[in-house]
């Protein structure tokens, strides 16, 4: 069980079909690897079920039966798809992660001090990566101006607010400052979904943050 498991609320969310791509994204993986958020993600899909039959005989109209359907299929098909084809080199990656892997991606190195992969979620207005850190290299420090969603995929990694390992699930506002550090050990690789740009709070803040509003960073 993750010791930092989706809230429930987000998980409702999730099966209701009103979560943008991005956001549903990282409840996908958290599922994935979580068996607690797994089983619960089951009961909203069997209720949900249970609330359409008994809608069903009343006036729920057409459209509206498609687009409830829809969204519980959403729910019982992700977190339980059958394991698509490996990518080399991401033999880690959890299997509603592969689709979004293409042939050819790589790490790209940003300021020196992790790797990126900027992931290409169709239709999406929030920022979704994979980042990497070694073992004991942090992030700069920085705030964010919006919602942050976190999924570590595999080692570990430490900021102020706790320690998280694989499957663990973090969001937040993020108004606060943090500088997450990757655990001894193998590197630490996460899905990070950011609503809007991050802002670095440290000594090359005021240098860098116009290139990370432009999407240079």
């Amino acid at each position: 069980m993750s010791r930092h498991p989706a809230p429930e609320e987000l998980l409702l969310d999730y099966a209701a079909g009103a979560l943008p791509d991005g956001p549903a994204l990282a409840v996908a993986l958290h599922a994935a690897l979580d068996p607690a958020s797994r089983r619960a993600l089951d009961r909203l899909n069997a209720v949900g079920g249970a609330l359409i039959e008994g809608e069903a005989g009343a006036a729920l109209d057409e459209a509206a039966l498609e687009s409830v359907l829809a969204r519980l299929d959403r729910v019982a098909v992700e977190p339980r798809a059958k394991a698509p084809v490996r990518r080399p080199g991401f033999e880690w990656a959890p299997p509603p992660l592969v689709p979004h892997l293409r042939p050819g991606m790589g790490w790209r190195r940003i300021l020196g001090k992790f790797d990126e992969i900027r992931l290409d979620v169709p239709g999406d207005a929030y920022r979704v990566s994979l980042l990497r850190l070694e073992p004991g290299r942090g992030l700069p420090e920085h705030k964010h101006t919006g919602y942050e969603y976190t999924v570590c995929l595999q080692g570990g990694y430490t900021d102020a607010t706790g320690s998280y390992s694989v499957g663990d699930f973090a969001v937040g506002p993020g108004a606060e400052r943090h500088e997450p550090i990757a655990d001894p050990g193998e590197p630490c690789i996460a899905l990070i979904v950011v609503e809007k740009p991050i802002v670095l709070t440290g000594p090359w803040g005021r240098l860098l943050n116009p290139l990370v509003r432009r999407g240079l960073l």
